[in-house]
């Protein structure tokens, strides 16, 4: 009974995603380059990066969500013009969806310590459905034998403010889709993000950064995630988030010369927790700095990890 049940909710939970949650979730939301939401954050630092994203949602549910993401990104010929490519794969129950998309930013100084970037982003969504891995279908049946594919060009704008110690920007990445015309709803629809954060110093060697991402689909309920990191010394972070109506996450970080790694484990708190082992998510990143600053060492903590 247990195992028909959860076939029921890889179902719909499979619906959803598909409908209303193509974009990534990450608990980790502080630690990389917002460039998948946000086309705007590509060069937003002297130094140039790379870094990789693992997630594994609802451990344990069969089917559950499991995504793989790339993220590079560098400022580009001047000061003021930053480019970044994003490359993301997820697999949910039967469902397939490998994303890639090049972005382009601009930034201007906007006062002494401040910018102001905004940025382009297009790509496209190519979906697979493989109707073969059901299970309780009869035998033979042709619509149960097949697979489904479909490819989603899209366009996406962001905003971002910033400076050394605070950043707010506003974007939807997938604003426009390029679908088909069908007699069914369309399978991508725009998402908005608006997040903001901020570094405080509470002594030399104890920094909080609290920070907060608003999350709104018109098919689904406005979300927040609410996140406080503490760091020692610039190396070693832990963290705490809530993400309404869905989970409460710990986070351990850490830094090492350029290299940055994280480890989160979500407790989930939706109706889905009895059916479910939390989830994992892991993240490595590298900056490659020009010296740029080699009076000031600290020049480059830049927002890509706060």
């Amino acid at each position: 009974m247990k195992k028909l049940l959860q076939f029921i909710m890889v179902l719909l939970t499979g619906t959803t995603a598909v409908v209303a949650q193509q974009e990534p979730q990450y608990s980790q939301n502080q630690f990389n380059s917002m460039l998948m939401i946000n086309p705007a954050y590509g060069g937003s630092s002297d130094c140039a990066s790379m870094a990789v994203r693992f997630r594994k949602q609802w451990a344990g549910f069969q089917g559950s969500p499991t995504t793989l993401g790339f993220i590079g990104e560098s400022l580009i010929s001047t000061t003021r013009l930053g480019a970044g490519l994003h490359l993301n794969h997820d697999v949910l129950g039967i469902d397939q969806a490998t994303s890639v998309d090049a972005n382009i930013a601009y930034h201007l100084p906007v006062s002494e310590t401040g910018k102001f970037s905004f940025g382009f982003k297009g790509g496209a969504t190519f979906m697979k459905s493989d109707f073969s891995k059901l299970n309780g279908v009869q035998a033979g049946d042709p619509l149960y034998n097949t697979s489904t594919t479909n490819t989603i060009p899209f366009i996406g704008l962001g905003a971002l403010y910033y400076t050394d110690k605070f950043y707010v920007g506003l974007s939807s990445p997938r604003l426009i889709s390029f679908e088909k015309a069908t007699v069914r709803d369309p399978i991508a629809t725009a998402h908005f993000y608006l997040n903001a954060g901020y570094r405080i110093q509470v002594d030399d060697q104890i920094e909080l950064r609290p920070a907060i991402l608003t999350k709104y689909h018109d098919k689904a309920p406005i979300a927040f995630d609410f996140a406080m990191d503490a760091w020692y010394n610039n190396t070693v972070g832990v963290g705490l988030s809530y993400r309404t109506g869905d989970a409460i996450n710990t986070m351990l970080k850490g830094k090492y010369k350029k290299c940055y790694f994280g480890y989160s484990y979500d407790f989930n708190i939706s109706k889905l927790k009895p059916y479910n082992n939390g989830s994992h998510e892991i993240f490595f990143g590298i900056e490659f700095c020009r010296d740029k600053y080699p009076g000031n060492p600290t020049r480059n903590n830049n927002i890509r990890y706060f």
